[in-house]
């Protein structure tokens, strides 16, 4: 019993290891709508390549989460990796509303952010 318990333990590990090959992008700063006059174009490109990473992010948190199996993946292994998507897909909405409420709209929308679950 305990033998096969390591080897299981292992086996997670290896899955749900796979997915910290995914990198979070560090978060874009956005300033104040009264601070950002002469920065505007400084920001558009921080947070355009912020928004290019993030959907890096997630297509990398999805594609873990298709080598595990998808929907037959162990229970735990899925609900990390849909709870990591889930995450970035909200941070990358507020992050898109902060920017729209300071600097308007950004040129270059991020289309394939998508919520798993």
């Amino acid at each position: 019993m305990r033998i096969t318990t390591i080897i299981c333990g292992g086996i997670l590990m290896g899955i749900a290891g796979g997915a910290m090959a995914c990198e979070l992008p560090k978060l874009v700063i956005i300033p104040a709508k009264s601070e950002v006059a002469g920065k505007e174009a400084e920001v558009r490109t921080a947070a355009g390549a912020y928004f290019s990473a993030m959907q890096a992010y997630t297509a990398c948190v999805q594609a873990e989460l298709a080598g595990a199996g998808g929907d037959a993946a162990p229970d735990l292994v899925k609900k990390v990796l849909v709870a990591r998507n889930n995450a970035a897909v909200a941070e990358a909405q507020f992050m898109m509303k902060l920017f729209e409420d300071n600097l308007g709209p950004i040129a270059a929308a991020p289309g394939g952010a998508k919520t798993e679950r």
